[in-house]
């Protein structure tokens, strides 16, 4: 497995556990909403800002999820993703070998 494959996949499950620990919905499987982690995750590697990132979430849980989401509650998820993903060690590495 590629540098770059270990990376993202250490970043996976760092941002699975904090998207779990939202408990959008209680005692949902693991994997229930690995579709926001890719897409956030996607976003991120393209340097999105909050504002972006924070507008993709909210689509992706009203829309595709079915959720009634306010901007307030989206916000505070996304300060979390972020600050999570500028506190990360590798992240300057990303995929830019």
């Amino acid at each position: 497995m590629s540098k770059r494959s270990k990376e993202y996949k250490r970043k996976f499950t760092e941002l699975r556990t904090i998207i779990n620990a939202w408990e959008l919905i209680p005692d949902s499987p693991e994997d229930e909403f690995d579709s926001i982690n890719h897409l956030l995750l996607s976003e991120l590697y393209k340097d999105a800002d909050a504002v972006k990132i924070s507008k993709k979430l909210t689509f992706e849980l009203n829309d595709n999820y079915g959720f009634d989401v306010q901007h307030d509650e989206v916000s505070k998820l996304t300060i979390e993703v972020v600050d999570w993903w500028n506190n990360s060690n590798e992240h300057n590495s990303s995929f830019k070998d």
